[in-house]
């Protein structure tokens, strides 16, 4: 009886923990980047970037995430960015107010002749 009932209690911990505030954030920021990136192949975990939300010191409705994306994953110009999002959250809805997409420096493909 007591497996049953520590499975029915990861279950309900696992619903709670796809929702919220920081979940709402996430899926604005998501939406925003498939919006602003369409027509590009790129990859990032939805789950990790509602994992990583974190609200901003002094306020109660402003949330920052932050993931990897990887671009043309797979292919040989395959090259990763950080991507960072700041969302609204008011009354369960989110809007995204900033994102950002920071190079790596070993991803940039520079001229190796020197010329620029």
């Amino acid at each position: 009886m007591r497996p049953i009932l520590a499975i029915c209690i990861f279950l309900l911990l696992s619903a709670c923990a796809g929702s919220g505030p920081g979940k709402a954030a996430a899926d604005a920021c998501v939406a925003e980047a498939n919006q602003r990136l369409q027509g590009k192949t790129f990859d990032l975990d939805a789950a990790k970037l509602a994992a990583s939300a974190a609200q901003e010191a002094g306020t109660t409705d402003i949330w920052h995430l932050s993931t990897p994306v990887v671009f043309d994953r797979g292919l040989a110009s395959e090259f990763t960015q950080n991507f960072k999002c700041k969302a609204r959250v008011d009354a369960g809805k989110a809007n995204v107010i900033s994102l950002e997409f920071i190079w790596a420096m070993e991803d940039l493909k520079l001229d190796e002749s020197g010329a620029n």
